[in-house]
């Protein structure tokens, strides 16, 4: 890991920070906990271990804790490890700007390493996958979590972006066959519109999806100075900047985030929306206490407000 990028040194503390319970609650409530509706919980029993804040009590072993005098719980390993998809687009559109002056495509790849983090606690297997309207490429993985940090870093260096094709990223979700599991979309606040509900709506039935939406900076605000286009290479010209226009972009695009929002509800769906890396994280971890909390996330946390 690269010394000069804090950030992801906080991602991988925030992940060797979490008990083996919380990985599990969290990652649980985000797929549904599909594994406690399998027979047997989806766990195989082996040894005792005293209870953690957090777990639930159905695997208190209540005559050990009698004699102990504290809560025992059965110590539990998962019988079959789940997969976490992470699905990112890598198109040049993800070459733009964030609001907080990163590209689209290091927050949306930050974002995925959060996920990582947490997954990975949990030793369920990872399925990587770049995509753009040329290659959709899914990356072998097998490892702990700087290993997994490593093969993304490698992976974006050698990046040769095409232009987006959200639909045929949207079709490869589609068909991925395995029904266990977590599947996590990074991307920007342009990918995504009503000609794409359609395609959500299939995915959704069989599949927990959780969309990461990187908000892009404004380039009319005058005091965004030197905005590049992502695809084109030219810089937005001053005299189109104005604080008028810069406020009627803003609101339009939190019309538009909250219009995503409430059709992935409808599907059952998550987004998770910021502007850079360290407003991803917070924005994450706060997620993630929601999730520990209870089942269903306020709204208030998913859309930056």
């Amino acid at each position: 890991m690269s010394q000069k990028d804090p950030l992801r040194a906080k991602i991988e503390a925030f992940g060797s920070r979490l008990s083996l319970p919380t990985a599990i609650k969290t990652l649980g409530s985000m797929e549904g906990e599909h594994a406690s509706r399998q027979r047997g919980g989806g766990y195989d029993y082996s040894d005792l271990r005293p209870y953690e804040p957090g777990e639930g009590i159905q695997f208190i072993d209540w005559k050990a804790s009698g004699r102990s005098g504290r809560p025992i719980v059965v110590n539990k390993q998962r019988e079959v490890a789940s997969t976490l998809w992470l699905i990112l687009d890598a198109s040049a559109q993800m070459g733009g700007t964030a609001r907080g002056r990163e590209t689209l495509l290091t927050v949306a790849a930050n974002a995925l390493r959060m996920f990582a983090a947490v997954s990975l606690k949990r030793s369920d297997d990872i399925s990587l996958v770049l995509a753009d309207s040329q290659t959709i490429s899914r990356i072998p993985f097998n490892g702990g979590y700087q290993k997994f940090d490593s093969v993304l870093e490698g992976a974006l260096k050698d990046l040769k972006p095409a232009e987006r094709d959200f639909t045929s990223l949207l079709q490869y979700v589609q068909g991925i066959k395995q029904s266990k599991g977590l599947i996590v979309i990074a991307t920007d606040d342009g990918a995504m519109d009503s000609r794409h509900e359609q395609l959500i709506a299939s995915i959704s039935q069989r599949h927990t999806v959780i969309f990461v939406s990187v908000e892009p900076i404004n380039p009319f605000d005058p005091d965004n100075q030197d905005v590049q286009d992502a695809s084109s290479g030219r810089y937005m010209p001053s005299f189109l900047q104005s604080k008028t226009l810069s406020r009627e972009i803003d609101a339009r695009s939190k019309v538009l985030a909250n219009a995503f929002e409430k059709a992935l509800v409808r599907h059952g769906d998550v987004l998770l929306r910021a502007g850079s890396s360290e407003e991803m994280l917070s924005t994450f971890i706060h997620f993630v206490g929601q999730r520990l909390r209870g089942p269903k996330p306020q709204r208030s946390s998913l859309l930056r407000s």
